[in-house]
Parts: C-alpha cells; structure tokens; sequence
C-alpha cells in the first residue's frame, strides 16, 4: 500500500506525480514548498509568511476556512522532489451568495516548468469537476478578503503589509495552462512629495468639512480594541455587500484579523466616524511591516523578532487595509475625512508613502478619486478562471 495517495500522473520526460496531501510530514513539505523548491531564493520581493500563520489557517482544527468550506492540498513531485503545491477548495458562503458552480484554487507555487503547473491545475480542476463545479477561480487563498490573484502588474516591487508576492512567471504558466482573466485588483500609492502640491487646499477642504460634518471622528484607543473590532465587523459585512465578490467576515476571519492589528495597529491611523453614540463607519490603516518581515524569514525565533522590531521602526510606508461606512450615510463626505485625516497623521508620524489597496478595477469612483495623487496603480493582482466543462 502506497504511503500517499496518488491523484494524478502527468508530464513527458522526468515523470510528474501529483498527490494528495495526508499527514503531518506531507503538510510541512506543503508549507515548506517555497523554501525547499528555492522559487524565491534570489528575489527581492519575497516576504516569506510567517510559518505558524500558514499551520493554523492549513489546520483544518484552527483554520477558519474549513467552518465555511472543504478544501484539499496537492503537491507536485517531479522525480521525487516536491516542485510545486496547490489547493482545492469549495466555499460555501459563497455557493449560497452567488453561485454552486464555481469551485476556487489557491496556495499555487511552482517551479518555472509548464508541466508541473499543468499537473497542478489538472489535479484541482479533477477535484473540483468530482464536486460538480463548472468553473475554478483563483487564486483565493483560501477567500477574497485572503491572498488573491498573481501579479501582472508590478511584480518587480515588494508588496505592502498584508499583501503577497508571487514568482513574476505564474501569469505565464497560468496562461499556458488555459486559463483567462476574471477581474484585476489595483495598489495606488499615494506620496507625500505628490501630496504636498495640493497640501494648502487638501487641508482647508478637510477643515471645512469637518466643521460642518454632523459626525464626530474618534481615534482609536487599544484599550477599547475588542469593542471597535466587532464595530468594525458588523459595518464592513454591511457596508461592502455588492462589491465584486464579497463575503461576510466570519467571528473566525475576524478572531484572525484582529490579532494582527493588536500587534502593529497605531490608534492614530485607525479612526472612527459616530453619531449620536454610534459608529457608523472607520478606516484602519497599518505600518508597512513587510520590509521586517522578511528579516524573520517565517520564523519567530527571539534574535529575529528583535531584529523584526528595530527594522519595523524604519519604515516609511503604511497601507489602508479596510474601511467601510454604512450605507444611509454615504455621501455625507464620512470617506473624504477619513482619507485626509489618514495623510495628514500619516505624514505627522513620519511616513512618505500611503498604499491604497486592495481596489477592485470596477469600483471606478474610489479609482477617480484617487487619480490627482497617484495616477496609475504600481500593482496589479489578476484573479484568473477557467472553464471546466
């Protein structure tokens, strides 16, 4: 009897084996794929994730996908060596928002071989078909609020805090491999040089709104972290329904996020707009720890948080991560405050750059508004589909 489960055999020449991930040892090399295949071993633009994150969401005791879904992990040996990984899943909050015929793919890596891409996605497309599903999206790692889409845009530049890079190859081998563009997300950045033309008029703008707005704006206080983030659950489940692809952040997802923004959440860059004692939306913005991160290289070792945190001081960047006001207040000028509040404090504390992202390409007004700083995205993630019948 074969220690692991055989799905799929493909490939001419060096025979490529692809098999379904069962055991302790199979998930690590499943993790460990990035490092022990050498992808990114001399690119830049790699921030490793860090390990123990990667365990828990792939546990199906802890992650919290696996509340909402069914998934299954594939690695790619080629000659016996693990040269690729993937995933394939089926969310069912999504089945029933939108459809039962769309089944998702995500985790890809891979070596710069056609044929072990090919393997990998004919294995998930297997799967997916096996549970009746017509077309595979991804990647979707494991959702949309997750690491979606490969770069084709920008690929070259280490991505901000929250957001992931990818061999700049995967665009061609999942082209190669039949499947096609669903939809792109964009990454803006906005700097303080470009800010400063407009800096006199910007500020009086944000003056007069504020004197005239009927909304109070709060800063965040840790002390009150658990309240703001149920806040920031209930209104961002309202405030995004009709977006591309949203779904409601689940109690787990949440549990997740927060425990980042207890570690590098700054109160000055997290506001809240309230009325009459309710809030009724926020923006929360993070520092871009990505340039530390990859000091860790995936591992928490003490020595390396030391050196995570001293690097984390250095840096210039932060990213608007979410926002979200509720809908009967929309047009009451809530977001423009919140955007000038984030720039101005945002340069207070020091920082030269903001990233404004992730943004769909069909929200075309939060792209115009944004053009006068930051004219054209300098990334671009591309979420991919293919057909399966």
């Amino acid at each position: 009897m074969m220690a692991y489960q055989v799905f799929s055999i493909h490939g001419k020449g060096a025979m490529i084996e692809v098999r379904r991930v069962t055991g302790r040892g199979m998930l690590k090399e499943f993790v460990m794929l990035p490092w022990s295949a050498r992808i990114y071993e001399k690119d830049p633009a790699w921030v490793p994730p860090l390990l123990h994150d990667m365990y828990t969401m792939l546990d199906p005791r802890k992650g919290y996908f696996y509340q909402i879904g069914e998934a299954e992990l594939f690695i790619a040996y080629q000659d016996g060596r693990p040269v690729g990984r993937i995933s394939a899943h089926v969310n069912r909050l999504y089945e029933q928002r939108y459809d039962r015929d769309t089944g998702f793919f995500g985790f890809f890596e891979s070596i710069d071989d056609v044929g072990v891409a090919r393997a990998l996605f004919d294995t998930a497309e297997a799967w997916l078909t096996s549970r009746g599903k017509k077309v595979m999206n991804g990647p979707q790692s494991f959702s949309i609020y997750d690491s979606v889409g490969f770069e084709v845009e920008g690929a070259h530049r280490m991505p901000t805090v929250g957001l992931f890079h990818f061999a700049p190859y995967y665009r061609e081998l999942a082209e190669a491999c039949g499947l096609k563009k669903c939809i792109d997300w964009h990454c803006f950045l906005v700097k303080k040089s470009d800010y400063d033309v407009y800096a006199p008029y910007l500020r009086d703008v944000k003056d007069r709104l504020l004197s005239s707005s009927e909304f109070t704006f709060k800063r965040l206080d840790k002390r009150d972290m658990d309240r703001r983030i149920k806040e920031i659950q209930r209104i961002f489940n309202i405030a995004w329904e009709g977006n591309w692809g949203h779904l409601p952040l689940t109690d787990a997802q949440v549990k997740m996020i927060a425990s980042d923004l207890k570690l590098i959440a700054k109160e000055e860059l997290a506001i809240f707009a309230e009325k009459d004692g309710e809030t009724v939306g926020f923006i929360v913005s993070l520092p871009d720890v990505n340039p530390a991160l990859r000091l860790l290289n995936g591992r928490l070792y003490p020595w390396r948080i030391v050196r995570f945190l001293l690097e984390a001081r250095k840096t210039k960047r932060i990213r608007t991560i979410i926002m979200g006001v509720l809908p009967e207040h929309r047009g009451k000028h809530i977001d423009d405050i919140f955007y000038l509040m984030t720039i101005e404090d945002g340069i207070r504390l020091g920082y030269t750059e903001s990233d404004c992202s992730l943004i769909v390409e069909t929200n075309t007004r939060m792209i115009n508004a944004l053009k006068p700083l930051a004219p054209s995205p300098y990334k671009t993630y591309r979420i991919y589909e293919k057909r399966l019948d």
